[in-house]
């Protein structure tokens, strides 16, 4: 299944200084490629201090999915921004928890709650 045909999305908004990251559908390789470059030019803007990303309505989120948020949370703790899961859906919880991720990002966040 590919994001494109599925409606999968990622988008990005900034208001001040939080960069709003939305998750939408099925997140594979067709959104990483398609969506995700908007994403880290918007990163590394050094007005940003807050990434706040929401990742609740993820229907599916494969290796490649997954690689787009481990790639935001090391970018995101690379220049002192501090990555907020305001969001995330039963799929993401369940694979960020088997694989590790979720606490390998609480970890390098380095603040409490910066990311569960």
């Amino acid at each position: 299944m590919s994001g494109q045909a599925a409606g999968g999305r990622l988008d990005v908004g900034r208001a001040g200084d939080v960069l709003h990251v939305v998750l939408t559908g099925p997140v594979d390789m067709v959104v990483r490629e398609r969506d995700a470059p908007a994403l880290w030019p918007a990163l590394a803007d050094p007005r940003v201090r807050t990434v706040d990303l929401d990742a609740g309505a993820v229907t599916f989120l494969d290796s490649s999915g997954l690689s787009v948020l481990v790639r935001l949370a090391r970018d995101a703790a690379e220049r002192g921004v501090v990555l907020r899961l305001v969001a995330t859906s039963p799929r993401v919880d369940d694979l960020l928890e088997q694989t590790g991720v979720g606490e390998w990002m609480a970890r390098i966040a380095g603040a409490p709650g910066a990311a569960r």
